[in-house]
């Protein structure tokens, strides 16, 4: 790997050809924020790393950046920052500089006090309320937003999320499914806002011909706990699909609520599972016994098990699992801190190289990602189809 790969990162960015409001680029190599490998003194020295002195003579740019500091989610803002600073950290910038400020306390006021202090671009913050919070602010101050959200509502209007979006996820392993002759496909999913998107998806499909719908079997928590009656309406309920000719079950479900789900349906088994992104935690293949063979899709990229290891090493801590969109979301503002944060220039068309894969945003604030389709083993996610290389 070059050793000064943000460097490519930020040159492929500035040849980006500004045009008029058609948004037609002349076709530019995709550009790539990876890091260079880590040098032996941030593994020597357990040590937050800091940003390089900056130049006075060096026009600096200020990005707000909107995460929780204080309260329940603390653990997972410190761990957001300390990626945010890695990505400045090993590539040497100087030109960039964090805002951080605490969503916790309130998310307007966090957003305004960063704005006030002359941020020119906001990343974060996580959750969809407090970018709802935040979005009569951009107009009136004339900057966009970069959210960690995964809520597809809050898009738009100068707000862009780079979480990854579930109805990708659904689209591209029921594709993959359909590939393979599996058409017939029935879903469970939680009775939720999570679960309803997915419902959505799925008749979205449905409706063009993509898949055939069998039904959806909705659950709470407690329908999954040993015992509750909740048990016997899911059984019959995926005994009635099996009827009448299931290929496949969806399960968009991870952590411990796909636990219980493994042993409850092992009176049913087997099965042809699918799965989501939220699949992709170490936790899964504690169910591997019970759902081995199965397939999901989620980003796959060689350089985010890089990306932990090293940040295991700096911080002495593993990363949380959206530790990596601080990281882009990071380096893509250093990117373009030569060019601006216009919407053009941020919606490149042929995308970005990140952590988690290539990525782009959209116009309409959403965006899309290479994803590849993985399947279970006893040990491992085997990738039985590999992400796309470009748009």
């Amino acid at each position: 790997m070059a050793p000064r790969i943000l460097g490519i990162f930020m040159m492929g960015i500035l040849t980006i050809g500004l045009t008029s409001c058609g948004h037609r680029e002349t076709p530019q190599p995709t550009v790539d924020p990876r890091p260079s490998p880590p040098k032996p003194k941030v593994k020597q020295k357990k040590q937050t790393p800091e940003p390089k002195p900056v130049d006075p003579q060096t026009e600096v740019h200020k990005i707000g950046f909107l995460i929780p500091l204080t309260g329940p989610h603390a653990d997972l803002g410190k761990g957001m920052q300390d990626a945010a600073e890695m990505a400045l950290f090993e590539n040497g910038v100087t030109t960039v500089t964090l805002i951080p400020q605490d969503t916790a306390k309130g998310a307007h006021q966090a957003a305004l006090k960063a704005l006030d202090e002359g941020a020119e671009l906001l990343l974060g913050p996580i959750f969809a309320p407090e970018v709802e919070a935040i979005k009569p602010l951009l107009s009136a101050r004339n900057v966009n937003l970069i959210s960690f959200s995964t809520d597809q509502a809050v898009a738009g209007n100068g707000t862009f999320i780079l979480g990854f979006i579930p109805s990708q996820q659904i689209e591209r392993v029921t594709n993959f499914a359909k590939e393979r002759g599996l058409t017939k496909i029935a879903a469970l999913t939680p009775d939720d806002q999570y679960g309803h998107l997915i419902d959505q998806t799925l008749n979205r499909l449905h409706s063009t011909g993509q898949i055939q719908l069998l039904g959806i079997t909705h659950y709470t928590r407690g329908d999954l706990l040993e015992g509750n009656p909740g048990n016997v309406r899911i059984l019959e309920e995926i005994a009635g699909y099996k009827a009448k000719g299931l290929d496949a079950l969806l399960i968009p479900e991870g952590g411990e609520n796909l636990e219980h789900l493994s042993q409850l349906l092992t009176p049913q088994m087997p099965l042809k599972i699918l799965g989501s992104g939220q699949w992709d935690t170490p936790e899964t293949l504690r169910v591997a016994p019970h759902f081995e063979g199965s397939v999901f899709a989620s980003t796959q990229s060689p350089e985010r098990q890089n990306f932990e290891a090293r940040f295991q090493s700096t911080y002495g801590y593993a990363p949380p699992r959206i530790a990596t969109l601080a990281y882009d979301g990071t380096a893509l503002a250093t990117a373009l801190a030569g060019k601006g944060y216009t919407t053009q220039n941020l919606t490149y068309s042929q995308g970005f190289a990140g952590i988690d894969g290539l990525f782009r945003l959209t116009p309409q604030g959403l965006n899309e990602r290479s994803l590849a389709i993985l399947e279970v083993t006893p040990t491992e996610f085997k990738n039985l189809s590999p992400a796309a290389s470009s748009f």
